[in-house]
């Protein structure tokens, strides 16, 4: 009996190349958005810092108005900066939802290829079997009738 060749090997390579580029683009997406989170604690590590030198300037009577603005333009510029890293972590967030579910959607595609390739192989399995079990009937047969005509040739 012929070798199992599934028909569709070449689909379901495909799926699985398909699917191996996704996750490089999900991976990807949520390296960038890690990113952007790191960069917006940074900045949030700045505000807090630039506030307690803020607070230790308050005994300061010298220079402390030029000091006090530069700090406050410092603080406000940081709250600015850190409100635009959250509106990109939220676009961040929206691209990663979206690749993860591509590469959910690819994964399933292959998934219901292997599922195929699997049934068609145990369907090969089991008709190599029934296969396989008729030509030992017909060989048990064959001897059956030849075991019969020598013992009638002997009578």
């Amino acid at each position: 009996m012929k070798k199992f060749k599934f028909k569709l090997e070449v689909v379901l390579q495909e799926r699985k190349r398909q699917e191996d580029v996704k996750l490089r683009e999900l991976m990807i997406a949520e390296r960038l958005l890690q990113g952007l989170v790191d960069q917006k604690k940074d900045l949030e590590k700045k505000l807090v810092q630039a506030v307690r030198d803020g607070s230790g300037l308050a005994g300061v009577k010298e220079n402390s108005s030029a000091e006090f603005q530069v700090l406050d333009g410092f603080i406000s510029g940081t709250k600015i900066r850190i409100r635009w890293k959250t509106q990109e972590i939220e676009r961040g967030t929206k691209l990663t939802n979206k690749k993860r579910q591509e590469y959910v959607a690819a994964r399933q595609k292959r998934e219901a290829l292997e599922k195929l390739k699997t049934k068609r192989h145990q369907n090969y399995l089991e008709d190599v079997k029934a296969h396989e079990q008729r030509m030992l009937d017909d060989l048990y047969i064959m001897r059956a009738s030849f075991l019969n005509r020598e013992k009638r040739d002997a009578e």
